[in-house]
């Protein structure tokens, strides 16, 4: 079994914030022990990797992309960038935007990723990391996201009616290889009624997974948590009864403020006429983004890390805005609030905190080393120097290794 040291480095505990001098030894795809160099002896012979001075962390996770879209322009066309991609792209472009963006992701640390659907294109890259065509982050798909018929993104989803109908949607899911699922319950109004809202949570536990949902009003939330969904993703208006709930119940939340405050602030580069840019301006600075979260957050709510990666002007690799806006309007209070997020939280949003989320023995080797002290600034997080998935080095002195180099 190949053994690997990672020497030099302080081990960030992403439960305290404390950082010291350890050293991480790898055997195989997991850690097998952390210690001092000395515990080590001079009998080790592993291989070691010099990370003197910088800081090693557990792989940071995304929890709420979509692996088909570019992120890039800012949605001004008639129909939108996003419903282009969907109905035009061939399954070809589609696949090679999917590796594409693992390796965008993979940069800039993340380690897993969490897919919530467009297309097909979630399920033919996980099979190409199956195959070991490409390497990349650990990928948990949703398949299709499902919806009503004509319901929230209907162009690039699942449409099911009736409580039969989204069940056999849900299976379809699972049969293909979903490893979660996701429901569209609104989008203006409220698309889905109660009854086929609990028939999607039910089934999809009776085989054994976890369900999310797209639900931003109040309506909605009230229905999925209603329902036992396990988490909501984006963090719209809920009433506070429903909050107290969802806290009561472990039921997670994945904020997402990247496409409204990217697209305001790199729109206008990218196409946004001046007066939208200014308009959407306008509404942040009388609502500014993150008051229903900070609800959520004084609730007693646990939030996990996503960007909706893929939507316009939110590329797989831009997450430091993330960071900076939860921060900056208050849904999280600290630093190390939103390295939670990033780690041991995304893990338990999944359901595998006992192989991933902390730097510990028995774990997968997923780390990710920076430069800087992250529990200072969150700035410090996009110095990505080195990347391991499973004990593997994919990415070292900040570049992909010389097996991404096509």
């Amino acid at each position: 079994m190949t053994q690997l040291r990672i020497t030099g480095g302080r081990v960030f505990d992403v439960r305290t914030g404390k950082s010291e001098p350890q050293d991480v030894l790898i055997d195989g795809d997991r850690i097998s022990a952390i210690g001092r160099a000395s515990d080590f002896g001079a009998e080790d012979r592993s291989t070691t990797v010099d990370v003197t001075g910088l800081t090693i962390l557990p792989g940071f996770s995304n929890n709420h992309i979509h692996l088909g879209w570019s992120g890039m322009g800012w949605d001004g066309s008639p129909t939108g960038i996003l419903r282009d991609q969907a109905l035009q792209d061939s399954d070809g472009i589609n696949g090679i935007k999917g590796v594409a963006n693992l390796r965008k992701s993979l940069k800039v640390g993340l380690t897993a990723l969490r897919d919530l659907g467009m297309n097909n294109t979630q399920f033919d890259t996980k099979e190409a990391l199956k195959r070991g065509m490409v390497k990349g982050p650990r990928l948990f798909i949703a398949g299709k996201a499902i919806m009503c018929t004509g319901g929230h993104t209907w162009w690039c989803g699942r449409e099911a009616d009736g409580p039969d109908g989204v069940r056999a949607a849900v299976r379809e899911q699972i049969k293909r290889g979903a490893d979660h699922i996701k429901v569209m319950a609104s989008e203006y109004t409220n698309q889905y009624s109660p009854a086929e809202i609990q028939a999607a949570a039910d089934e999809t536990h009776l085989l054994g997974k976890k369900i999310t949902t797209h639900a931003t009003l109040p309506v909605a939330i009230r229905n999925v948590v209603d329902a036992g969904f396990d988490s909501v993703e984006h963090g719209g208006v809920a009433d506070d009864d429903v909050l107290a709930t969802m806290a009561e119940r472990g039921i997670m939340v994945v904020p997402t403020l990247s496409p409204g405050v990217l697209q305001t602030a790199r729109g206008p580069e990218r196409g946004m006429p001046e007066h939208v840019a200014a308009q959407r301006r306008e509404r942040m600075a009388k609502n500014p983004p993150g008051a229903a979260l900070i609800k959520m957050r004084e609730a007693g709510i646990v939030f996990a890390f996503g960007t909706d990666a893929g939507s316009p002007c939110v590329e797989h690799d831009q997450i430091l805005g993330e960071m900076e806006a939860l921060l900056k309007y208050g849904v999280v209070k600290s630093p190390l609030d939103v390295i939670q997020m990033l780690t041991i939280n995304s893990a338990k949003l999944r359901g595998d905190e006992k192989d991933l989320g902390t730097v510990e023995a028995g774990k997968f080797a997923d780390l990710v080393v920076i430069d800087g002290d992250p529990s200072d600034n969150v700035s410090a997080l996009a110095n990505v120097r080195h990347v391991f998935v499973a004990g593997e080095q994919l990415v070292t002195d900040g570049q992909m290794s010389d097996w991404y180099s096509w």
